[in-house]
């Protein structure tokens, strides 16, 4: 099973607990502080409705720099894409270990709009 892009093995089953890919992603994502992360919410004909700041000492923001530093994603204009499964994945640990800190971030990340992740 992959989540957050890491590899955990099949006999763990669909209950990856959060702390095993939370550790992951920390070690995945180095020295994170001084950084910022930037989002675009856009709709899938491209129009960028708002541009999103996650906030630092967050599991999310950890997150989207471990998913833009080891992403294969192509670079554009100093974004990449998020894949939805990303998306969903990170949200869904956001909620349960981040609270109401990246809660209104998290309802834009469970719709179906795309968003493009830059790192500063």
């Amino acid at each position: 099973m992959f989540v957050c892009g890491y590899h955990f093995p099949a006999d763990m089953g669909n209950d990856v607990s959060f702390d095993k890919v939370i550790e992951k992603v920390e070690k995945g994502a180095g020295d994170v502080s001084g950084k910022t992360v930037s989002l675009t919410n856009e709709t899938k004909e491209g129009t960028i409705l708002e541009t999103l700041t996650v906030p630092a000492g967050t599991f999310a923001h950890t997150a989207f720099i471990d998913y833009y530093t080891q992403t294969e994603c192509a670079e554009k204009n100093g974004f990449k894409m998020v894949y939805y499964t990303n998306k969903y994945q990170i949200s869904e640990i956001s909620k349960s270990v981040d609270g109401d800190v990246t809660k209104e971030i998290c309802k834009k990340l469970d719709d179906m709009n795309l968003y493009r992740v830059k790192v500063a």
